[in-house]
């Protein structure tokens, strides 16, 4: 290896240690900035909500509800970020959120916190519970009175009904808020026509109807099938509810009784009415606090999230900036390679031509000697004069070119031997006079023996000819 091309390999392994810590740097460059729930964390929060989840069967909702605004607050993060289990995990805390609104008639907090929940159902796709949450979504605006809303979200969950393992509940569910639909466009037959054939369903089935009983009684108190509402509303007894609820219930039936005349009956339920005023203060309260609760966690999720969000967006921008730098290196270090190669590349060609040329004139150089030193002694040995003059002269050209005349005559078989001997002498060269003189012709004849020559052998000159067979 010369010093070009040692200096060359240096060069090249320079370029490829750049290549390789520009690409290193790129693929870092190129990495995600994600935020979310540590292991610990993901533990903690299930705790939560299993702690939470107990309370609720205890009907213990307000000292439920804290336990599942944890459960929120260990796990979200830019919901992109987060994991699929993270994200199962936070619809659930929503979900059960949104129970203790709807107990505490929260509508509208309700409602919040089931979009919040069906939003991370639908990124992880669970069915079940993503007919769970529409459902609820389309009974919560049934009960705002916003049809538009609530017939959305029943129209949504319909395809899903007969997918999620055949839960009768949820069909259940899903008739409830149809019959609301018609009730808030009072095609009020059509409404109770829905609820009846449930509670025929269910009590083919031997299943409890009580409370879709009570329901439809309530129903038909408030439209023009008021009267007919009674036996119905009476299911309030079996029902396993609570106080307020019953109190409500229990008011309706009140009237009933009045507009009846049945004085025993109608105290008999206004005795659930102190029950009902302070159960319905409590669940006030209640409420308020749970609302209260979720709108100061609700402000520091969405403060979080811009947070995140803004962060996110720098790290983007640097990131772009950062692999812009890169692009514009690689570009710059592949051009410096290209330019690097092609001069490298032209210096060698250069020396190669330099040597190429050199090599060529010594070996015109040696040509030259070695032809000038034929002549001479060629040239001595016309001068000597003596006999077979010509067959010395040949004896020194075969020695010199040995090849050279066999190569002639295989070339050109249709030279006779006298156009042979013309074509040696013409080499060195000798004139036409010393031609004539050494092969013992006229001088006219010698230049038509070379006219005949140029013909058979199409060259322009003896010189040219020999180009061919001599080197």
């Amino acid at each position: 290896m010369d010093l070009l091309d040692f200096e060359y390999f240096c060069r090249m392994k320079l370029f490829s240690y750049i290549f390789g810590l520009l690409f290193l740097f790129s693929v870092i460059s190129c990495g995600r900035m994600t935020q979310h729930a540590s292991e610990v964390d993901l533990r903690m929060a299930q705790a939560h909500y299993d702690s939470g989840f107990v309370r609720l069967q205890q009907d213990s909702m307000m000292r439920a509800f804290p336990y599942f605004i944890q459960v929120a607050e260990k796990l979200e993060y830019l919901p992109e970020d987060m994991t699929n289990e993270e994200k199962l995990l936070a619809s659930r805390a929503y979900y059960q959120m949104a129970y203790v609104f709807r107990r505490k008639m929260a509508n509208n907090a309700e409602i919040d916190a089931l979009r919040w929940a069906l939003a991370y159902q639908r990124m992880v796709q669970d069915t079940t519970w993503m007919v769970r949450s529409s459902l609820e979504l389309a009974n919560a605006f049934s009960t705002l009175k916003e049809s538009d809303s609530a017939r959305y979200y029943h129209d949504f969950v319909t395809p899903y009904l007969d997918t999620v393992a055949g839960d009768l509940n949820d069909y259940f569910a899903a008739q409830l808020v149809l019959s609301d639909l018609y009730y808030d466009q009072h095609q009020f037959d059509s409404c109770f026509m829905v609820q009846r054939n449930t509670i025929a369903f269910k009590t083919r089935r031997g299943m409890s109807a009580t409370n879709d009983s009570v329901s439809l009684g309530i129903g038909m108190y408030h439209s023009p099938y008021r009267l007919e509402a009674k036996p119905y509303l009476l299911k309030v007894l079996d029902m396993q509810t609570g106080d307020l609820e019953r109190s409500a219930i229990m008011s309706l039936l009140e009237q009933i009784y009045e507009e009846e005349g049945n004085a025993d009956s109608a105290a008999f339920c206004h005795s659930f009415n102190k029950t009902y005023v302070k159960a319905e203060s409590d669940r006030v309260s209640d409420g308020m606090l749970a609302v209260k609760q979720y709108e100061n966690y609700k402000a520091e999720r969405d403060a979080r999230l811009i947070d995140l969000r803004e962060q996110k967006q720098a790290y983007k921008t640097n990131r772009l900036r950062a692999v812009s730098v890169v692009a514009a290196l690689l570009l710059l270090a592949a051009a410096a390679f290209v330019v690097y190669h092609r001069v490298y590349r032209k210096k060698m060609t250069q020396a190669s031509e330099a040597i190429q040329r050199d090599l060529q004139a010594a070996h015109g150089a040696l040509e030259a000697h070695a032809n000038e030193v034929l002549r001479m002694k060629v040239q001595a040995i016309y001068d000597d004069k003596r006999n077979n003059t010509f067959n010395r002269i040949l004896e020194v050209f075969n020695e010199a070119y040995p090849e050279a005349l066999t190569k002639l005559k295989a070339a050109h078989p249709d030279l006779n031997d006298t156009e042979l001997d013309i074509c040696v002498l013409s080499y060195f060269p000798f004139r036409t006079k010393e031609v004539a003189d050494i092969l013992d012709l006229r001088e006219n004849t010698v230049s038509k023996y070379r006219t005949a020559i140029k013909r058979k052998t199409q060259a322009d000159s003896l010189e040219v000819l020999w180009r061919r067979f001599v080197g």
